[in-house]
């Protein structure tokens, strides 16, 4: 374990990787923006082991907290590209993207292990101006959760009136196709994702918990995605248009630079157009996200069919049944304050 005194708060390069209720801190990983390239999402399961680690109590840093930086969310239902729009947003003097840290998640835990309500808004404030240290003066930081953290979007959202969010979401059937083809995987994170969704803000879907038990996993999956929906709309009537917007995948990979100059827009962030277009044609676009081998549009459809051929007659089967829950809810399938189209 690396000594306390060498860490300094306000240096980026310790990432705020978790938070340890039982003392009140926060562990840090050393880890500077080069290495980053390599780490799909920021959770021990992707992390080196060798990287330098230290702890620190939020008495210790309490002083030495920096002035946060402009900080931006990208909200996302999964399965969407919200890495390969973290990644993308990733650029020297622009900004500084971290996908999914841990210490977002651990916040989650601790809420929802009864945390007092002034001591957890005390800690996600703290938590949130350690992620808003960018690597470079005038970079702003966005943040992508992960999809668990969906459910304390509106705490953030409210602690950080300053910030903006873009709620990237995937159409149903695509959605529910990267559930069904990742397999018992996939199956098991769909029931997760509503257990974790619904702990946080219980969302009245119309149906008791034994016909919730008597439902499938990719119908599971589909009432995850719709919560997230609901609850997104929520938000946008709550911080309106100018805070939070919505884009699909499907919009985003068809337009990448019309996508990242209205999102650099909505960040405040010095994008324009040429440079965005420089994005979209650049490497980030070319290869996968999470496991760095060659990929592209065509790869991704290809994906899906794979998905399709085995799984078609579920899929489509679930979607037809998640648009009916919706209708009866009175829901909309696709979030309105989209910011293309």
């Amino acid at each position: 374990m690396t000594q306390a005194q060498a860490v300094t708060p306000t240096d980026a390069e310790w990432l705020a990787h978790r938070y340890d209720e039982t003392i009140d801190g926060f562990h840090f990983v050393h880890l500077p923006r080069d290495s980053h390239a390599d780490i799909a999402f920021l959770s021990d399961e992707y992390l080196p082991d060798t990287l330098e680690r230290a702890i620190l109590s939020r008495a210790q840093i309490a002083a030495a907290l920096p002035e946060p930086a402009p900080l931006h969310f990208i909200f996302h239902s999964g399965f969407c590209c919200s890495t390969l729009l973290t990644r993308a947003l990733n650029q020297r003097g622009l900004a500084t993207g971290l996908s999914e840290p841990t210490v977002l998640r651990d916040l989650v835990g601790y809420a929802q292990r009864g945390a007092q309500r002034d001591k957890y808004a005390a800690v996600l404030n703290d938590a949130l101006t350690l992620l808003a240290r960018p690597f470079e003066p005038g970079e702003a930081v966005v943040v992508k959760p992960s999809c668990i953290v969906n459910g304390h979007a509106r705490d953030m959202l409210a602690i950080r009136p300053g910030s903006r969010a873009i709620f990237l979401y995937a159409p149903v059937r695509v959605f529910l196709n990267s559930i069904a083809r990742k397999g018992i995987t996939g199956r098991l994170w769909g029931r997760e994702l509503f257990m974790g969704l619904q702990d946080a803000n219980r969302m009245e879907l119309g149906f008791t918990e034994k016909q919730l038990f008597g439902q499938t996993d990719l119908q599971i999956a589909g009432l995850a995605w719709l919560i997230q929906n609901m609850r997104f709309t929520q938000l946008s009537k709550e911080f309106g248009e100018t805070q939070i917007r919505s884009l699909d995948s499907e919009t985003f990979i068809a337009h990448p630079a019309k996508a990242l100059e209205r999102i650099g827009q909505l960040f405040g962030l010095d994008l324009d157009q040429k440079q965005a277009e420089e994005i979209a044609a650049g490497p980030v676009f070319k290869t996968h996200s999470k496991f760095g081998e060659q990929f592209d549009a065509n790869s991704r459809s290809d994906d899906r069919a794979s998905g399709e051929n085995a799984h078609a007659d579920e899929i489509e089967k679930v979607a037809v049944w998640v648009e009916t829950v919706a209708k009866g809810l009175d829901v909309e399938m696709n979030p309105k304050s989209r910011i293309i189209g």
